[in-house]
């Protein structure tokens, strides 16, 4: 054992000294040469030589580069030197973000090691050739830092230099977005919004976008006018639904024409028949309201018609009747609303009350 032992550590002063005289030229020999310095864990030899041979011929030492950054972190734990070398490695051979992610970065961190991998990432990222591979770069760190390592002041850092590289990054812009809308800052929402109506490319994208901008106008800036024109500019094609918002931007602006388009063209796309008549009864309400009595008491009897115990309805109806001083109409309502009522007391009220206005009628026609 002593010999083998003896005879070992010749090999290896004889291999250490070949190496350091630089009269290793033949790339398998200096191969081997690497395997065993590295079996025995000889490292100052093993950097000097793969230190040399980098040097001789950088933008042919990927190999070596690659073999280097995989010591420096899993045999010596070094995660920042082997970062430092693969920055290096891409800067001198201009290697895709593809090339270094699939081929090279497996064999110098372990697997799901995503500390290690954040750091030679963000290490490699201003060294890679083109502007798509550092932005490819950036979101694979975004990911990293949201969802892996749960690191939120790299993450916002990291978003913040991804819009600097790609500034209609729809990824970064939604994070922005999120965050300004967590702060309640509706100023930066909106400008982020309009950011993302640039930068989305599929049209459905594109519509949620344009309603979530008017949604921010009208509900947290009161801003009816601008959510509006938002949807009319951006939505009059979208499959989405946009009548709640109109309505109540028509609403705040007392356009109760704009409510009365809005809820007509509802009418149009329902085919259920209880929403028809909720449809139909705001119909009426606000033609009411807007001293449209024809429209009022047309709308009030379609819902009727659908839902012949939608007493709202009927209510309307007759106070119509009553403003018009239309009394046999007041009076034929009345029994409407009386045979609608469930409740006991309310019906004979109600009963009572036509009985009189029947008299009263009665009593009229014979003066």
């Amino acid at each position: 054992m002593a010999s083998t032992l003896a005879l070992d550590g010749d090999r290896i002063r004889s291999l250490v000294a070949k190496a350091d005289s630089g009269g290793v030229t033949d790339a398998a020999e200096r191969l081997r040469i690497l395997d065993v310095l590295e079996q025995h864990e000889c490292w100052g030899p093993f950097f000097r030589l793969l230190g040399n041979t980098i040097a001789e011929s950088p933008k042919h030492a990927n190999e070596y580069f690659v073999r280097l950054a995989r010591v420096q972190n899993k045999y010596l734990e070094d995660a920042f030197a082997a970062a430092e070398t693969c920055a290096n490695m891409v800067a001198e051979l201009q290697v895709s973000f593809i090339q270094f992610s699939v081929d090279m970065l497996p064999q110098v961190i372990d697997f799901e090691d995503f500390n290690a991998e954040a750091t030679v990432l963000s290490a490699i990222c201003d060294f890679l050739p083109t502007a798509a591979d550092q932005i490819s770069c950036l979101e694979r760190l975004c990911m990293l830092y949201e969802k892996k390592i749960h690191n939120e002041s790299r993450l916002v850092a990291t978003y913040e230099k991804l819009l600097q590289v790609d500034p209609s990054n729809v990824r970064a812009l939604r994070y922005f977005k999120l965050t300004y809308t967590q702060s309640n800052d509706w100023d930066q929402v909106v400008d982020t919004l309009k950011k993302l109506l640039v930068a989305v490319r599929k049209p459905q994208e594109l519509f949620r976008v344009a309603q979530e901008l008017a949604a921010i106008y009208l509900y947290q800036l009161d801003m009816p006018s601008e959510a509006i024109q938002t949807l009319e500019i951006h939505c009059s094609d979208s499959p989405l639904d946009t009548s709640t918002i109109l309505f109540d931007a028509y609403q705040r602006l007392a356009d109760w024409q704009g409510c009365l388009r809005v809820l007509r063209q509802c009418l149009l796309n329902v085919e259920a028949e209880g929403a028809r008549a909720i449809l139909h009864q705001k119909i009426a309400v606000l033609n009411a309201q807007i001293g449209a009595t024809g429209e009022a008491l047309d709308n009030f009897t379609k819902v009727v018609k659908i839902s012949p115990h939608f007493l709202d309805a009927i209510e309307g109806i007759i106070n119509i009747g009553i403003q018009r001083k239309d009394w046999p109409l007041v009076e034929q309502w009345l029994g409407h609303l009386a045979d609608a009522i469930i409740d006991d007391r309310l019906r004979i009220q109600v009963q009572q009350a036509k009985g009189r206005l029947r008299d009263g009628l009665t009593h009229a026609n014979q003066q």
